[in-house]
C-alpha cells in the first residue's frame, strides 16, 4: 500500500502581534495525492474573550467563515 501524506497548517488567532500570543481556532488539512482539503474550525469564545476583551468578535466570525469556503 503506497503512503500517503498530509499537510496541515494551524489557523490560529493573534490579538496583539508584538506580544507573540495566540489562539489555536482551528486546522487545515489537506492531501495532494488524495485531492483532500477540509478545515475544522472550534474557536474557545469564552477563552478569547478572557484572553483579548478588545476582539470584535463578529469580525473573527466572519473571517473563520471565509477559511472553509
Amino acid at each position: 500500500m503506497p503512503t500517503v501524506t498530509y499537510e496541515y497548517a494551524v489557523i490560529r488567532v493573534v490579538p496583539r502581534v508584538e506580544r507573540q500570543e495566540f489562539i489555536n481556532v482551528g486546522i487545515l488539512l489537506s492531501s495532494q495525492p488524495r485531492r483532500f482539503l477540509q478545515a475544522a474550525l472550534a474557536p474557545d469564545w469564552q477563552r478569547l474573550q478572557a484572553f483579548a476583551p478588545q476582539l470584535d468578535r463578529d469580525l473573527i466570525k466572519e473571517h473563520l467563515a471565509l477559511i472553509p469556503r
